[in-house]
């Protein structure tokens, strides 16, 4: 049954850390250590926290040494 809130919930806290993802550094992040979702989804979740930060990121899926797919991500202000 629905029910009646006092006050809209907090936002919980970031799933990822991209304050460190996006310093500008380029990143390798690997599927089931680093994130859970889709490569495609973590892509477009790193272009979208990009643009808030004044950005973009370059990206590309890749293979890590072990023959895993990655992502390789760049923030890249302006």
């Amino acid at each position: 049954m629905a029910r009646r809130l006092e006050s809209f919930p907090a936002a919980t806290a970031a799933r990822h850390p991209w304050d460190e993802w996006l310093d500008g550094s380029v990143w390798e992040l690997v599927p089931g250590a680093d994130f859970q979702a889709k490569l495609s989804t973590l892509r477009a979740n790193a272009q979208l926290q990009a643009k808030k930060r004044g950005g973009h990121t370059r990206s590309k899926v890749v293979k890590t040494d072990d023959g895993r797919e990655a992502v390789v991500i760049q923030f890249e202000r302006g």
